[in-house]
């Protein structure tokens, strides 16, 4: 998939400071992406104490029903104090249902090409920990999902894609180059080679669709050590706007589990990650 090919993006906003964030970043993407359009979606989900009676529980749904259509208006509010003159083109939904269920139904429904979504920015130890919402819609979600934690850029100039020899690493290199494309920013694919003696990726050029090789510059760099710690180290250092990886999933009983690569890189990354999961693969690492 290409960035230019986006035409909805999946906002999920809690009226939280980090998800108006992230319904800013997914603007600046709509805007520059042709043809794309923001969906700004609230999910809650009413969970009555099991010793009401049938007559309560009857009566408290239906002041949470009416809850939620006060919800629309004070969720189409939140878009325009956010976005201002940009709130136009932006639908705003209410669901009832629990917020990562809801928003992975309603990105089925909607047919989305991308959901952005905050992850609320902690310092120390506790920066392991992501919210439960967005960790488990990075597990699950066959929809590729950019994180966000601070404020929006102004614009996205450098993006930074890791790579490995697999389909799943062309994916999201396509990707990157399809963004890097649309914002006319370079892109730099990095391999980083935690093995001793592992050999370099060849010809990731050609794993560029022609087109977006003509309209973004690439850069290719090699590293070693720990895959996650080079990936931040990079992106701080060379203060990139956007990483863009393949997201490995694997089962683990009856779930799915993110490889840590991927999780230690959304967790301490300085800027927004995207993260293009197997569902995009054809076939598996």
């Amino acid at each position: 998939m290409r960035a230019h090919a986006f035409e909805r993006i999946l906002v999920p906003v809690d009226f939280s400071e980090i998800s108006a964030h992230a319904l800013g970043t997914a603007s600046l993407l709509a805007r520059r992406c042709e043809g794309a359009k923001a969906i700004a979606m609230y999910a809650n989900w009413l969970e009555a104490p099991p010793y009401f009676t049938v007559g309560r529980v009857a009566e408290l749904q239906a002041e949470f029903r009416e809850s939620l259509a006060g919800a629309e208006a004070s969720l189409a509010a939140f878009v325009r104090s956010t976005l201002r003159e940009g709130a136009a083109g932006v639908e705003v939904r209410v669901i009832e249902a629990l917020p990562a269920d809801g928003i992975q139904r309603l990105a089925a429904q909607t047919n989305a090409s991308l959901i952005v979504m905050g992850t609320h920015g902690r310092s120390g130890l506790n920066r392991w920990m992501l919210g439960s919402v967005a960790e488990r819609v990075l597990r699950e979600s066959p929809v590729p999902v950019l994180t966000v934690r601070c404020a929006p850029r102004q614009d996205i100039r450098r993006v930074l894609c890791p790579v490995h020899d697999t389909e799943l690493s062309r994916q999201a290199l396509n990707f990157a180059a399809g963004i890097s494309a649309c914002f006319d920013a370079s892109l730099t694919v990095l391999h980083v080679h935690e093995a001793a003696g592992s050999g370099p990726v060849s010809d990731l050029r050609s794993w560029v669709p022609a087109e977006e090789r003509s309209r973004c510059s690439i850069r290719e760099l090699e590293r070693h050590g720990d895959a996650a710690e080079e990936i931040v180290k990079l992106a701080t250092q060379e203060s990139y706007d956007l990483v863009v990886l393949g997201a490995a999933r694997r089962r683990f009983f009856d779930g799915m589990v993110l490889g840590t690569t991927t999780l230690r890189t959304v967790r301490h990354a300085p800027c927004p990650v995207l993260t293009v999961g197997l569902a995009l693969s054809s076939k598996k690492e």
